[in-house]
C-alpha cells in the first residue's frame, strides 16, 4: 500500500511539473505570435513571413528570459534579432519600422 501511494505522489508530482513547463512554453509561444502579428498589422507582411517572424520572436522571448545570461549577452542577442529583422524586410517597410520607436524597441528587446 505504501508503494502505491509513493508511486501516485511521485507521478502527480512529474505530471505537474510537466504541465509547468509547457505553460511556460506556449506562453513564449504566444508572446511571439502576438509580437509577429503586431508587426504584420503595421507592415502588412504575408503569412509565411509572420510565422517566420513568430519562430524568431519567441526564441527571442525564450533565450531572454534565461537568468544565466549575462547582460552583455542579451545586448548582443538583441542585436543579432534586430539584424535578423532588417535582413528579412524591405528598406521601405523597416523605415516604417524604424518610425514606430516602441514597437521596434519591443520587437528587439
Amino acid at each position: 500500500m505504501k508503494k502505491i501511494i509513493a508511486a501516485l505522489t511521485l507521478m502527480l508530482a512529474f505530471s505537474i511539473n510537466a504541465n509547468a513547463q509547457d505553460k511556460q512554453t506556449s506562453s513564449a509561444y504566444d508572446l511571439g505570435k502576438k509580437q509577429a502579428a503586431e508587426l504584420s498589422e503595421l507592415l502588412g507582411l504575408d503569412a509565411t513571413k509572420t510565422e517566420n517572424f513568430a519562430r524568431l520572436f519567441e526564441h527571442k522571448i525564450t533565450v531572454l528570459e534565461d537568468i544565466n545570461l549575462t547582460q552583455e549577452r542579451k545586448d548582443e542577442f538583441s542585436r543579432v534579432v534586430e539584424a535578423k529583422i532588417r535582413a528579412a524586410l524591405e528598406p521601405k517597410q523597416m523605415e516604417k519600422l524604424e518610425k514606430n520607436e516602441v514597437l521596434f524597441k519591443k520587437l528587439t528587446h
